[in-house]
């Protein structure tokens, strides 16, 4: 079986970390989010993949290669205009003759996939959406099913007064090839706005599939700070990169650290990162490889990318606060106050929690 990664998106909602780096290379964990999709379908038996590419794509070619790293095969279709999440799965239509899979580039999961083929498989279905429960669903698309699991309804971020369900659209798909030649090539689509609304219009076998296990769209700073927290919490199965030296503690490797260093639990700490005398890392923190956090640091429920170097901040914690590669923050700073930082390479802004 094949799989499309849709990876073209610009990632707007979570600019200015997705200034210079593509969404699906944002880390979580120090691992690119779209490289646990990889891990995923490579769990399942899926080595062929298939990436669709628009925004900085040299740099997910760059990251990723033939695929061979991760044991799998993967092909690359560049997309000159935005295709939409639809057309971009019709570039690749020259590829695909039997059911394949569809999965977002930028979202972290551990659904049971062949669970869902299987489901797709029994029904006959042309379409099959993994859907998931959510408390918010405002920000996805509902979902209304019969008692045989046909979609009946579908509404694209409803308005408070259109949801009917919390049942959302996980941008997940089993996807019969006949679907292909509902669209014309190099034009753009979309599966929620042009192609599910005429699969039930004309009563086609548009199914739902309750997907079992973790699943969050990471589009948010909020979302993007919280599946990392989850993932500190063990909330979803994914293999974390690092050793995990004590319960819910990853440390990587060549991670140097002084004997009066405090470390809350959940947390993690990159390669290569110095912790300086009297430095607290609190709860939810993450530090990535080659930072240095300096002599009475304290950090807490904070995101640092990799290359960072914190000294100390007249005794102030640092709360709930992302910050981007190859960062220097000062004395200047103080909790409550803006951040001031010493930009070395004009990559992107620190993002305030």
């Amino acid at each position: 079986m094949k799989a499309v990664i849709l990876a073209g998106g610009k990632g707007t909602r979570l600019m200015p970390l997705t200034q210079k780096l593509p969404k699906p290379l944002v880390p979580l964990l120090n691992k690119p989010v779209m490289e646990y999709s990889i891990e995923l379908l490579k769990k399942h038996g899926i080595t062929e993949i298939i990436i669709t590419l628009q925004y900085l794509s040299e740099k997910i070619r760059n990251y990723f290669g033939d695929g061979s790293q991760w044991g799998v095969q993967i092909t690359y279709l560049q997309e000159n205009v935005p295709l939409g999440t639809a057309g971009s799965v019709k570039n690749a239509e020259y590829l695909l003759d039997e059911p394949f899979l569809v999965i977002s580039g930028d979202a972290l999961t551990d659904f049971n996939l062949m669970a869902g083929v299987d489901y797709h498989i029994q029904k006959h279905a042309l379409f099959t959406i993994f859907m998931k429960e959510v408390k918010k669903p405002n920000k996805f698309g509902i979902i209304e099913t019969d008692e045989e699991g046909h979609i009946r309804r579908f509404v694209e971020k409803p308005l408070k007064e259109q949801e009917f369900s919390k049942v959302v659209n996980t941008g997940i798909y089993v996807v019969d090839p006949f679907v292909l030649c509902m669209m014309d090539k190099e034009k753009e689509y979309d599966f929620s706005k042009d192609i599910f609304p005429k699969l039930i219009k004309n009563g086609m076998s548009l199914y739902g599939y309750h997907g079992s296990g973790y699943w969050k769209d990471i589009g948010s700073h909020e979302d993007y700070r919280q599946a990392q927290y989850d993932m500190l919490d063990k909330k979803v199965q994914v293999n974390i990169p690092g050793e995990e030296v004590l319960p819910n503690l990853w440390v990587g490797s060549n991670v140097k650290m002084e004997s009066n260093v405090t470390i809350n639990r959940p947390a993690y700490i990159g390669n290569d990162t110095y912790l300086g005398d009297h430095v607290v890392i609190g709860k939810y923190t993450i530090i990535g490889k080659s930072s240095n956090i300096n002599k009475d640091c304290e950090l807490t429920r904070s995101i640092v990318w990799d290359d960072v170097t914190i000294n100390h901040t007249t005794k102030s914690a640092i709360k709930n606060v992302t910050i981007a590669p190859r960062y220097q923050i000062g004395e200047g700073y103080k909790a409550g106050t803006s951040m001031k930082v010493k930009n070395k390479k004009n990559i992107s802004p620190v993002e305030a929690g």
